[in-house]
């Protein structure tokens, strides 16, 4: 059995989307916010991965766009078997985006 759909399917759960204070570091056992999932499982590394993933949440929370839509990207793209998911991520998100007017 592979460990890493059950671990993707935990961190995607019905978590929701407040974001776990910065200066406060997520506590083992609690959920972790939609842009600290992301940076997690997309093995975000450089600032401008972390900032293009801040404002993914924003947009979530905004209601600009679709948390599935975020959601099924991020578990196609780590289900890649890649080293670093980010960039495929990435890519496929503003093409899933653009689709629906949403400029990211």
């Amino acid at each position: 059995m592979s460990f890493r759909p059950l671990l993707a399917a935990l961190l995607i759960g019905l978590a929701p989307l407040a974001a776990t204070p910065a200066a406060e570091p997520a506590k083992p056992g609690t959920v972790l916010g939609l842009a600290d999932r992301l940076k997690t499982g997309l093995k975000a590394r450089r600032p401008e991965e972390t900032a293009f993933l801040d404002e993914v949440a924003r947009l979530v929370r905004a209601g600009e766009l679709p948390v599935k839509l975020v959601d099924s990207t991020y578990l196609w793209a780590i289900q890649r078997q890649q080293k670093h998911p980010y960039p495929l991520f990435e890519r496929a998100l503003r093409i899933q985006a653009g689709r629906i007017g949403v400029e990211l």
